[in-house]
């Protein structure tokens, strides 16, 4: 096994902290399972994509289909309290598998 410098690896690690979409992403990443819920949150996983919106990942094409038709709403508004209303504009819902 090859051994690799610490020293990039750390800087990169602080280069994405100090990055206001770094901490975007982060903060979406230790949140969403209170937005979400805890049982909605291990089927999902949420990213920021551009045009201030949030792509949902579902591993069920039924839980999908309910997120986005009874539950968008709720997260949206979840969402922009806690990214402000002018960062997140959408969320939308897609099946596929989690990454």
């Amino acid at each position: 096994m090859e051994e690799k410098p610490l020293k990039p690896i750390i800087e990169s690690i602080f280069e994405r902290l100090s990055n206001p979409e770094g901490q975007k992403k982060n903060k979406l990443l230790d949140y969403w399972p209170q937005v979400a819920g805890a049982q909605i949150s291990k089927h999902t996983k949420a990213r920021f994509t551009s045009h201030k919106q949030v792509t949902v990942w579902v591993d069920d094409s039924t839980l999908a289909f309910e997120l986005s038709q009874r539950y968008k709403f709720g997260i949206l508004k979840q969402l922009q309290n806690l990214f402000g209303e002018g960062e997140v504009k959408d969320v939308k819902f897609f099946v596929g598998e989690l990454r």
